[in-house]
């Protein structure tokens, strides 16, 4: 692996390391907000699932789909199909504008919090740089 390959893939989990940080604060502060929040656990977990399949040599496509980028990595490791992504998509775009008016529970965003630490530490098990 390139320095420069390193690098970048390093800059991925960096910033998805930075939504993870949002997300966590905006579950703490008073008022609580929900929505923005899982705005944040879906980029960090569509950074995560970016950088790994960079790391695996591809080139990745512009989308938000949790779904195809967790297919995509089961390709290469099949306990990415086992996770269960919940509604976590709807948070990409949709959730951003309020004419969808998409209002997680206190739970709900929790869930996806606790999605976005989970796919946070399999991707970091699994790129190992030498």
């Amino acid at each position: 692996m390139t320095p420069a390959l390193k690098a970048y893939i390093e800059s991925w989990l960096d910033k998805a390391e930075h939504d993870l940080i949002s997300a966590q604060r905006l579950l703490e502060i008073e008022p609580v907000i929900l929505d923005n929040a899982c705005f944040h656990c879906q980029q960090a977990v569509e950074k995560c699932l970016k950088a790994y399949l960079i790391y695996k040599g591809l080139d990745v496509e512009k989308t938000h789909n949790i779904i195809a980028l967790l297919n995509q990595c089961a390709n290469f490791d099949p306990v990415f199909g086992a996770i269960d992504p919940l509604d976590i998509n709807a948070y990409a775009v949709q959730g951003r504008y309020p004419d969808n008016n998409l209002m997680p529970s206190k739970e709900e965003a929790g869930s996806y919090y606790q999605l976005a630490l989970q796919i946070k530490l399999l991707v970091g098990e699994r790129i190992i740089f030498y």
